[in-house]
């Protein structure tokens, strides 16, 4: 989609309205100038009744014919940027106000709409006891969840082994040489002492993962032992390293095979019949992180068609509810899916998601967009309204989104969606997660210095902004289709009573990460008469090989096996299970009782300003994905393009005019920043005796 720049001509005093107007709310004129016409091309288009119209034919037949002569007007540098900041609707300009603001302001207003009735209440505590008491009564946790769950809890990231083994997870990913990888291995391996953890879990995955862990430890570490000679160390230091690198890799591939369906679409689909059987649905997703390339965008997007052709053929007409579906990741399409390139965006990467959803609309398969980084949440609000008023998908209900509640953003984000869908007659599916990027978010902000978090810097307000969060989806059951991805008991008790007794097929559904969450689910998937809650579960399944999956191991790891998650706490036998069920509400009101205010951010995490304490303050940034920063911005520069700029000697003394020279903008040689005059000798001279003197 092109653009072209049409200007009109303005007498002084008109153009000086529109500047005091556009200064009084903060944006730019050519922000106010864009939103008014857009609101009069809209009264135009709805023939709603215009009487200044007439006046204006009459007055056009009277004006003067005679020819208006070219002025030359200043060049304006900034003038295209101007035209780039996006006009918003009030529901989306209500989605930036909220990006960054104070957690007091925010889980104040929460709580109210999170809130359970006393009877609600009573009856979501007594139903999540139940789920949390039998699942931590399983004794054998057979399967690869239960091994996943012993995994997390030996391996805690609280303890010093289980920090190095996600360090090492991690750099592997990003280690292409083996002499590095084994460097690395050295170093982190041979300080865990992986030993304590055996014998401590029922478990047989975990203590196999730590005999491996601890053969590899004790050859690294035992190079200089004086028992073993110097021809074992030798060896050792020739062949051992090398070898170590590669089984641990493999022990990393064996834990992230617990994640993953399949290593391909045909593979995942086989091996998901089993819990099919038992009344389990199905998201598959295409393992891989963003694409950095063309070529990467171009594969992804193969892998993504040919996915959606095997799944729509395994649907078999199932529909987008019963039926499997997909889930696709926008950066994935894209190697420059970012604000920044807001047009290439909207030309190259929106066709590849209109080409995908029609497909997927072929085989009547729903298919969900992932979320990803909080910059990156507009852009894709964008995406999926292009996308919802296409007139080849009018009528289908298979649109889907994913929406974080650890945002502050996700309440209005929901308001914007229900809008969406009524206005462009559809039902939208919408997936409530909890948020998988909660450490890179907390990381960003504070390497760029921003005003404040884009999320929750305490798990329990996370909790209680997911529980507002279901209350609004569940309330316009016409125009969403609630999809409630939770492995937390209390969670998913109170939103079973909150909808009520009276299901029906479509209404909603849970979902769970495979390897995770089938235990909880066992028990709410499946009849009445079995025992079951009757109510659907649909498994989100990544399919990758073991090169794609360790970057989503990392974390699924980092978010399931932090201490404040309930996968973690389940396992911990310790922790009472009232303690483990309580509803967030509460819990924040014992903290506010503690603390004197609701919301106050975590203590042990400040500011981006205050990151470095009372030493210094840290440097600020400009949000750059922000259409409010970019409007601010863009003011600022348009009313400071004007002043031109003078730059020559000073001196103690009067300095004599001499000859000015422009001084060029690099980037553009039509504008002109000020003008600049070197110093004479004869200055300089005069400038260092008046140092010296």
């Amino acid at each position: 989609m092109g653009t072209t720049t049409m200007g009109v001509k303005l007498d002084d005093a008109t153009r000086e309205r529109i500047k005091m107007a556009a200064s009084r709310i903060d944006r730019t004129p050519h922000w106010l100038i864009k939103q008014a016409i857009f609101s009069y091309l809209d009264k135009l288009e709805n023939s709603d009744t215009l009487p200044e119209l007439p006046a204006l034919f009459v007055g056009a037949a009277n004006e003067s014919e005679e020819p208006v002569a070219p002025q030359d007007e200043p060049h304006q540098p900034f003038l295209e940027f101007a035209e780039q900041i996006l006009p918003q609707s009030v529901s989306r300009a209500a989605i930036t106000a909220a990006w960054r603001r104070p957690e007091t302001d925010a889980v104040s207003m929460l709580m109210e709409q999170a809130r359970l009735s006393p009877p609600v209440a009573e009856q979501a505590h007594k139903l999540a006891y139940q789920l949390a008491e039998k699942l931590r009564n399983q004794k054998s946790a057979s399967g690869r969840a239960g091994m996943v769950q012993g995994l997390l809890q030996e391996f805690s990231l609280s303890s010093q082994e289980g920090v190095a083994l996600m360090c090492l997870a991690e750099a592997l990913l990003r280690i292409p040489d083996k002499a590095t990888r084994d460097a690395l291995i050295r170093d982190k391996i041979s300080n865990g002492n992986w030993q304590s953890h055996i014998g401590r879990s029922p478990s047989l995955f975990v203590n196999a993962a730590t005999w491996g862990l601890l053969f590899t430890g004790r050859l690294v570490s035992t190079h200089n032992e004086a028992n073993l000679s110097r021809s074992l160390n030798r060896i050792i230091g020739k062949s051992g390293e090398p070898l170590i690198r590669k089984g641990v890799d493999m022990a990393m591939r064996l834990m992230g095979e617990q994640f993953v369906t399949g290593e391909t679409i045909a593979q995942a689909l086989a091996n998901a019949r089993k819990l099919e059987e038992k009344g389990f649905r199905y998201s598959y997703d295409m393992l891989g992180e963003a694409a950095l390339t063309a070529a990467d965008a171009q594969a992804y997007m193969v892998s993504y068609q040919q996915a959606i052709h095997a799944i729509g053929k395994a649907s078999n007409g199932r529909g987008i509810y019963e039926g499997p579906g997909i889930s696709i990741k926008l950066s994935a399409l894209h190697p420059r899916y970012s604000r920044a390139q807001y047009d290439r965006v909207m030309e190259e990467l929106y066709p590849r998601l209109k080409s995908l959803t029609l497909l997927a609309r072929q085989y009547d398969i729903g298919l969900n967009i992932d979320a990803e980084e909080a910059d990156r949440l507009e852009i894709s609000l964008d995406l999926l309204e292009k996308l919802c008023f296409e007139p080849e998908l009018a009528g289908w209900n298979g649109i889907g989104f994913v929406i974080q509640a650890y945002q502050k953003r996700c309440p209005l984000v929901i308001d914007y969606l229900v809008d969406l869908a009524s206005r462009s007659r559809r039902r939208l599916m919408i997936r409530l997660v909890k948020g998988a990027y909660w450490d890179s978010e907390i990381k960003r902000a504070q390497m760029e210095g921003l005003e404040g978090y884009p999320v929750y810097t305490r798990k329990v307000y996370t909790d209680v902004s997911y529980l507002a969060c279901a209350k609004k989806l569940l309330a316009v059951p016409n125009l969403i289709y609630p999809q409630f991805a939770t492995h937390n008991a209390h969670t998913l008790a109170a939103i079973y009573h909150l909808a009520g007794q009276n299901y029906y097929p479509g209404q909603y559904e849970f979902q769970c990460l495979h390897g995770m969450g089938e235990p909880l689910y066992e028990q709410v998937t499946g009849k009445v008469a079995d025992g079951k809650l009757n109510r659907p579960c649909r498994i989100y399944a990544p399919v990758g090989t073991h090169e794609t999956l360790l970057a989503y191991l990392v974390r699924r790891l980092l978010e399931n096996g932090a201490n404040t998650s309930f996968v973690n706490r389940i396992a911990d036998a310790t922790l009472p299970l009232d303690e483990l069920v309580a509803d967030p509400v509460e819990a924040v009101e014992k903290l506010a009782q503690q603390e004197g205010q609701a919301g106050i951010p975590h203590p042990k995490i400040p500011l981006p300003r205050d990151l470095y304490g009372e030493g210094r303050i840290n440097s600020a940034g400009l949000d750059l994905a922000n259409e409010h920063r970019l409007a601010s911005l863009s003011s600022a520069l348009l009313s400071n393009a004007m002043q031109k700029w003078q730059a020559k000697p000073v001196l103690e003394q009067p300095v004599a005019d001499g000859e000015m020279t422009p001084v060029i903008n690099p980037a553009e040689p039509k504008d002109i920043v000020g003008w600049g005059r070197e110093a004479t000798e004869s200055e300089v001279e005069q400038a260092l005796q008046n140092a010296v003197n």
